[in-house]
């Protein structure tokens, strides 16, 4: 690894619309930036969003772009605005490099990453919740049929699909899944209820299961999977399902732990940072 030799003013890690905003703002101001990204396209958490999943966008000015002015939008044409913005900016962004840590040295701070390391006089995390899954630490869950996001129902048709999960993304995946054709769909929660959720997928997903095109298992949890099946625990015991596909959509978990030991202070609300 090799520290460039002359300082960034500052370097942005992440390319979700934080971290593109903030890019803007630093060719805007003539700042010497780097962008990194683990992934291997941009948008941040909206790549990751199904096909067609509707965003809500509020109005914001961009330096460089002018007045963004989308309100409700595909993921598809979100993302176009941003590759345009990108475009016409020349916004430079590494992508496929993950931020290991960041050590302040005098002056500013070395950022260590998968790629080398980069010495800048400001660090700007513009980073969320999914870039890490939150595992379900389960036997048979390195298996290939399981996934942490839905990115096209299409390719669920006919097959049976346990999603795992119960917040909006969980509730959006089942939805999206059960209107496939010949789709089987289960959706496994913990909880008695789905009580931090849009009211529209609450309705909808209730419609689903009333005419039974969808089920759900409240209360339960995945004990193991396994090539064909899933063995869920119930209230009522285990129940084992035929399953082609698992789903997890149980949020994601901030390197907590790293970000500490950068400096960061974190406040708590009922246990969770």
């Amino acid at each position: 690894m090799t520290v460039a030799a002359a300082p960034h003013d500052v370097v942005i890690i992440g390319s979700g619309p934080a971290g593109l905003g903030a890019g803007l703002a630093a060719i805007d101001a003539k700042l010497r930036y780097l962008m990194i990204e683990q992934e291997t396209n941009l948008g941040g958490a909206i790549f990751h969003y199904p096909r067609n999943k509707i965003a809500m966008t509020s109005p914001v000015v961009l330096p460089i772009i002018g007045r963004m002015k989308l309100d409700r939008v595909s993921k598809e044409s979100l993302l176009d605005f941003w590759q345009a913005a990108i475009d016409k900016s020349g916004l430079q962004i590494r992508f496929n490099e993950r931020m290991e840590r960041v050590d302040p040295i005098d002056g500013g701070f070395v950022v260590r990453t998968s790629a080398g390391e980069h010495r800048a006089r400001t660090v700007l995390l513009a980073i969320g919740r999914r870039g890490t899954p939150r595992k379900l630490d389960v036997p048979g869950e390195e298996s290939a049929k399981v996934v942490y996001r839905l990115i096209d129902p299409a390719q669920y048709a006919k097959q049976r699909v346990l999603v795992v999960g119960g917040g909006d993304s969980a509730l959006e995946a089942a939805i999206a899944l059960a209107e496939q054709p010949g789709t089987k769909v289960t959706l496994s929660y913990r909880g008695e209820s789905f009580n931090r959720v849009k009211q529209a997928n609450r309705q909808r997903l209730q419609s689903l299961a009333k005419a039974r095109r969808l089920r759900l298992a409240m209360q339960s949890t995945i004990a193991s999977i396994r090539a064909d099946d899933v063995l869920l625990q119930t209230q009522e015991g285990a129940r084992r399902l035929r399953n082609d596909a698992v789903i997890v959509c149980a949020g994601g978990v901030l390197p907590t732990p790293l970000l500490r030991d950068m400096g960061v202070l974190f406040e708590t609300k009922r246990g969770e940072a």
